[in-house]
């Protein structure tokens, strides 16, 4: 990527320590004292014009803390390995919601959180970065949600714990709260952390608003199987396509097979084979561009940033897929989920790195 090589120098982690993982207890303990959103950032979100009552899009699922150990050198199983935590927001919704943030759009947010000081960091930061947060709800019997990873000294994940529960008390009541905010068509981003009965509840309210959802792993993805017909774009990688479909043979069928069950549109990630998309009966092949990874964190969620930002922007459906790649791509050079150097001008200048996407075939 010869647009952003030379600037991963300017923009260190917002909050780290320098710890000992230690792999036998299978925990992390530390302190953070997350430092404030660079000069950089903090200056480009004042360009935001829009009213924050009228988001351009609205996320809603899973938004918590991230903390993410990494080995300085090989993991060695059953040590203590001297490495670096960093702390920041994740998620699907919140690495979604920061992405479309940087790309210069008014993004209104609404996950659950505890009542503790990973929800007042996880407020905070979202409000650091001039994302509407008046939709988060609390419910105080549970902890908020978190993701504790332990990554290798090249950034690949080793092993990773979820403690998502408190997002299975997301409510239907919740939806009607967030549907009735919107006082315009608008696109809106849900991620599989949220119950079935509720994403069911955002197809039957979501009207003239168009709905993309975002499957979150291979368990969780099987929530959005009764909602398949209803939306406008579905964002999964191999093993959730596989889930959906209820199809594990033929990968190359799995496009098909999601276009009979229903889905207008979608996008099959496939790691660094790159990815597939369909949009009606038309179905696109873009390859990965060879790149050197500091972490796979995040990848994923910055490419649905990115796509979204193109379907925001008018474009044709080719052409967002440009953009995903190129979003994922920096993510995947950068050790934060959502990187600092995302922007609208850093954005353009990448899809000079990213090959055409090819028409693979036409469905009859």
């Amino acid at each position: 990527m010869r647009a952003v090589a030379f600037l991963f120098h300017k923009f260190p982690a917002r909050s780290e320590v320098r710890i000992a993982l230690h792999w036998k207890s299978h925990s992390l303990v530390c302190m953070v004292s997350p430092s404030s959103t660079s000069d950089e950032h903090a200056s480009r979100v004042q360009t935001h014009m829009t009213s924050p009552t009228a988001p351009d899009i609205l996320v809603i699922g899973g938004a918590h803390v991230d903390r993410i150990g990494r080995s300085f050198a090989r993991l060695e199983p059953g040590q203590s390995n001297p490495g670096r935590l960093r702390c920041s927001v994740g998620g699907v919704a919140g690495n979604v919601a920061r992405g479309l943030a940087r790309l210069d759009w008014q993004v209104a947010l609404s996950t659950i959180s505890g009542e503790d000081d990973d929800a007042r960091f996880l407020k905070r930061q979202l409000e650091s970065e001039r994302i509407n947060a008046d939709l988060i709800i609390t419910n105080p019997d549970k902890p908020s949600a978190s993701y504790t990873a332990i990554e290798d000294r090249n950034g690949a994940l080793d092993a990773a714990i979820a403690d998502m529960d408190i997002y299975d008390s997301f409510s239907v009541e919740q939806i009607e709260v967030c549907i009735a905010s919107l006082k315009q068509p608008t696109l809106i981003l849900a991620d599989t952390n949220l119950p079935a009965d509720t994403l069911e509840q955002l197809v039957a309210l979501k009207g003239d608003h168009r709905l993309a959802i975002s499957a979150v792993s291979g368990p969780k993805a099987n929530r959005a199987g009764d909602c398949l017909a209803s939306l406008d774009l579905l964002f999964c990688n191999g093993a959730e396509a596989a889930i959906l479909a209820q199809e594990f043979a033929d990968p190359e069928a799995l496009p098909e097979i999601l276009m009979e069950d229903g889905v207008k549109s979608g996008i099959i990630t496939r790691g660094d084979a790159g990815l597939t998309a369909w949009q009606g009966e038309k179905v696109w092949k873009l390859p990965a561009p060879p790149v050197k990874v500091r972490s796979t964190n995040g990848a994923g969620d910055c490419l649905c940033a990115c796509v979204l930002h193109g379907h925001l922007l008018g474009l044709p459906f080719e052409k967002a897929l440009a953009y995903g790649m190129a979003g994922a791509n920096l993510a995947l050079m950068s050790e934060q989920s959502v990187p600092d150097m995302l922007n609208r001008q850093m954005l353009d200048a990448c899809l000079a790195d990213i090959p055409q996407a090819e028409t693979e075939s036409q469905t009859s």
